[in-house]
Order: C-alpha cells, then structure tokens, then sequence
C-alpha cells in the first residue's frame, strides 16, 4: 500500500526517471557478464570462464568493474547514478550537464530522487546567488587591502615609557605702544610738531593737541571760502598751511590760535601740495600734472620770507614734485619720477640732484636729520638714505612699503605696511617694530618730546617709544 516500490527481477532495469517502469534492456559494455548468459542455476555461462555469479535473494550480484579512462581526458566529472554497485557509471554530456531523463541524487531532499529536468530552473538561481556572493566576497576582500595599505606600519616594540610632551612656552603679550587716541573730527592731510604742541591739517581747520594732556585744545578755521589745508609746517615761530583755493599760504600765531597772515601764491594751485618751513624760510612746493605724463611733467617752488610774509621766488621745477623737506642752506624736492632734487637756499634754484630709485608719488615721503636725508620708497619697499654734501645715496634700508616717515636726532620713524618701524642712524638698520592694527592704518607720523604720533583718518595716536619692542 502506497509503499515505494523496488525494482523489477532479472536483468531488466527500469527507465531512468520512472521508478519501478518497464524499457529496453540496458546495453552492457563488452566483456561485462550478461544476466541471460546464466543458467537457471546461477553458473556461469561456458563462453565467459569467468568467476561464478552469486544470487543473493533472487538477484544476480555482478562483480565490480575496473573503471576504464574515457575519452575527454580528466576535465570531465564522473557522477553516480541511482541503481547502487550495479549500476555502470556514466559520463556527463559534452555540455557538461546531465542527460536528459537521469536521476540526481544529491537533489533529493526527502529520500526520492528529482529528474534533472526539474532543477534546471534552480540552477540560474543558483548561479545568480553564487554571482552575487562572489561580488560581495570581492568588494570585502577590495575594501579589506585597502585598510590594510592604509593601515600605518607597526614600529617595532620599544620599552620606553611613553613621555609626556611639555607645553609650548608662553609668549608673553606685548603692551601696546598706543597709550592715547584722539579724534580730530575730520580727514588728516599733514602733521606737525612745534610750540609745544601737535598740529593737524584736516577738513577746513587745523586743530592744536596738547601732549601734556592728549585732548584737543583749539580748533583754528583755514580756508573756509575755498578748500581746505593741504599741508601743515612748523617754523620761524608760526605754523604755515597752504590752501589749493585761492591759492595761498596761512600763517597761524601759536601764542594766540589765530590766522595772522594770508599770503597769496598767485592762483590756485595743482597736484600734490607740500610744505616745509625753517627759521628764515617757508618753502611750497605744487603744480605738477597728474596722469600717466605726471613723472616727466614740472613743478613749481615757492619761497616765502616768513617775516616779510610774502612770495621772494617762484623757482621752475624740472619734475613734478611730491614732496619738500629743507635745511638752513637748501631746499629737496623729492619727485614722482624717484630723483630728488637739491635748491640752494643762497641762488634760489636746482643745482643738483640724485637718482633715489623708482617712481614715489605719495606725500611726505622726504625729511631731513640726523646728519642725512631720507627718503621713503614705497615700492622698492625700503627706506634710502641720502648724504646731502655729496648727493649719493649710501644706504638702502628694508622697511616694506615705507610711506611717510620723520627724524629726531638719535631715530628716524617710518610708517610701512609692516607697521610703525625705528631705524637706528648709527647703524642704518630697523631695530624696533610695533605692528598694533592701528598703526598700520596711519598716514602721518610726527615726533614731540618723549613720543612719536601717527595720524589715521580722523583720529591721532599717541606712541610711547619705549613700548615699541625690537
């Protein structure tokens, strides 16, 4: 009932794929021991002289066959078939899949083998799913090289005991030198020191600034019809502003705050304006052209008589001017084509000069002590001094873009881009640099009694010299 059924008896072996069915006889390879060439009682056939056949429960046992090599050579696989020791051993197709009809064993899961033909849908399967497993395997094993290159190289095993690093020395903060800051109330155009006190030109006034209390103490209207002061000096006991419109020279007591003077220079005047005064003389120095011809363009110098209080030379300039600083016997007129020349005070007009270097155009870039003239450049980023009795420059000082500077008798203080700088002129090297923000931003710089002043936009900065570090 229902039970699996064995197979038939006798030499009959049922179709491949249909368990316990009828077919043709197996065909046997030459020299194997055919069922019918037994007789009934179980010897062996006289043609064969082989050993003698076994029935064991009605069945004939075949002895073992040696495996024989087939053609194909070792790359095909040898499978078992269903029948047990007596079954022949067969060779897979060329395609290397089993023929159609065979029984796989290895696929049956609850003891009854499956014809191939069922599991030819689950072999794409199966080989999709091993597809997929070996791409993750390769992805893993990529990603497990690469850590493993990046992975740094193990030193070799040491039995100091680990140190602890020291902390980096502090530097301590340096004060800054800036201990006062007053506002002027408008735009600086030029600085000067002298009556004890600091003057400003802005705007259209000039405001005074008491060093012994860092205020403002007067505000002194210049110019108020036309524009406003240019420039600003200190000298024979006045301070001298001129003014591009009219086109004059004010004249300012310090005893009392008030213009005493107004000294035309005969029109409206052009270009960068300067000035600088000594006891016998006011010098101005304008009207050059601006522009790409600017360079090759001339000038004009004035000399006023400050005790006269009025115009004694008008002195035709070979270039155009940027800037004047005089001594007692002459007059240097720095120009924008980077010469400087020298006017004597005693004939009134050039009588040499020398090639400083490249193009200047600022202002205030000229000033004279300390045994020398100095001269700011810019752009060759230096500062170059000039011995005035033979005119050769005999000295170039790195500064970066030096801009304004001014002298005393023991330092000459720039304004650069790296800050305020103090250059020794006994050696003609920096040796002090105050870098504060501040500094940087200023314009002007001037120089009383114990302090340095720079000068920004619309405010005044007081310097302690000895905060500035070297």
């Amino acid at each position: 009932m229902g039970g699996r059924r064995g197979p038939p008896e006798g030499g009959e072996r049922p179709l491949r794929g249909l368990p316990g069915g009828r077919a043709r006889p197996r065909p046997t390879p030459p020299g194997a021991i055919q069922p019918d060439d037994a007789d009934q009682s179980g010897q062996q056939s006289p043609k064969d002289g082989d050993r003698p056949r076994e029935r064991v429960s009605g069945e004939v046992v075949r002895p073992l066959q040696p495996l024989r090599v087939l053609p194909g050579g070792a790359g095909q696989r040898l499978r078992l078939l269903p029948g047990g020791a007596e079954a022949p051993l067969e060779l897979p197709s060329r395609d290397g899949h089993a023929p159609e009809g065979d029984l796989q064993a290895d696929d049956s899961q609850d003891g009854h083998p499956r014809p191939a033909a069922s599991r030819r849908g689950a072999a794409p399967r199966r080989r999709w799913v091993a597809g997929v497993l070996a791409l993750a395997l390769l992805a893993g094993l990529a990603v497990t090289g690469r850590v493993v290159a990046e992975r740094p190289k193990a030193g070799p095993a040491t039995t100091t005991p680990a140190t602890i690093a020291a902390p980096p020395p502090v530097t301590p903060v340096q004060p800054s030198p800036v201990v006062a800051t007053i506002g002027i109330g408008g735009f600086s155009y030029g600085m000067a020191a002298g009556a004890g006190a600091l003057w400003v030109a802005g705007s259209d006034h000039v405001t005074r600034i008491d060093p012994a209390s860092n205020s403002v103490v007067a505000r002194i209207p210049v110019g108020a019809t036309g524009s406003g002061p240019a420039d600003v000096a200190f000298g024979g006991g006045a301070v001298w502003v001129p003014v591009a419109v009219p086109g004059a020279l004010f004249a300012i007591d310090p005893a009392t705050n008030k213009v005493t003077a107004r000294i035309s220079l005969g029109g409206p005047l052009r270009g960068p304006i300067s000035v600088s005064a000594t006891r016998g003389a006011v010098w101005v120095a304008c009207c050059g052209e601006t522009g790409a011809a600017a360079s090759d363009a001339g000038g004009t110098l004035f000399r006023v008589d400050p005790l006269r209080e009025r115009v004694v030379a008008e002195i035709a300039l070979p270039a155009n001017p940027v800037a004047v600083a005089a001594d007692p016997s002459a007059a240097w007129v720095a120009t924008a084509g980077g010469r400087v020349l020298q006017v004597s005070a005693k004939r009134n007009r050039v009588i040499g000069g020398v090639d400083a270097g490249g193009t200047l155009g600022f202002s205030q870039t000229l000033a004279v002590g300390a045994g020398a003239l100095w001269l700011a450049d810019p752009f060759d980023e230096q500062v170059v001094r000039i011995d005035p009795k033979t005119r050769r420059v005999v000295a170039r000082i790195p500064a970066g873009a030096a801009t304004t500077l001014a002298v005393t008798r023991d330092a000459v203080w720039v304004i650069s881009s790296l800050g305020l700088l103090r250059v020794d002129p006994a050696t003609d090297q920096v040796v002090a640099t105050a870098s504060d923000p501040d500094l940087r931003r200023a314009r002007l710089v001037a120089t009383t009694a114990g302090a340095v002043w720079t000068a920004a936009w619309n405010s005044v900065a007081r310097i302690d010299p000895d905060l500035i570090a070297p």
